[in-house]
């Protein structure tokens, strides 16, 4: 029994070193990506031009859960083409209410949102965001899911409607 917990303590521990180790690699690769090159290096290359070479700047939030943001990681054309490509189909978010699993509408919940189609995963825009999503994840474009876009609307909430959400 004791050499059965030895041998589990030491998979688990070399899976956790393993991780920590591929953490270090893909830090080292989105670093090498965006900061030791100038814009100018990749000035004429297409590919870095769809990663966004040498904007996309990375902030590790933690390490456990691993959380990095990757400030202007969409242009600002970017967002503004799947804006336009989700407004029509935007639909109010739900949430799942207790007693009968299914989503209904809620005051708390206040975005739209919409996934793109298969069809707009064809788009030349969507391809380069999707293959930058990638590149900077380490996961295939075939293992990745349609793009989410979502709307958040601002509100201020009353006190009287805080007490009643409350209650």
């Amino acid at each position: 029994m004791a050499s059965a917990m030895k041998i589990v303590f030491g998979l688990l521990t070399f899976v956790t070193l393993a991780m920590i180790l591929g953490a270090l690699f893909q830090l080292a690769f989105i670093h090498r990506l965006e900061g030791s090159y100038g814009i100018s290096t990749w000035a004429n290359d297409r590919e870095a031009t769809l990663l966004h070479v040498g904007y996309v700047k990375p902030e590790v939030i933690s390490w456990s859960p691993r959380i990095i943001v990757l400030h202007n990681f969409l242009s600002m054309e970017e967002c503004d083409y799947l804006r336009a490509l989700a407004s029509p189909r935007l639909k109010v978010s739900t949430v799942v209410d207790a007693k009968t699993g299914k989503g209904i509408k809620s005051d708390v919940r206040t975005s739209s949102g919409t996934f793109l189609t298969n069809d707009e995963r064809k788009y030349p825009i969507i391809q380069a965001i999707e293959k930058r999503i990638s590149v900077y994840s380490q996961v295939p474009v075939e293992n990745g899911e349609l793009i989410q876009v979502l709307k958040w609307v601002h509100y201020t909430l009353s006190l009287v409607k805080l007490c009643q959400l409350l209650n």
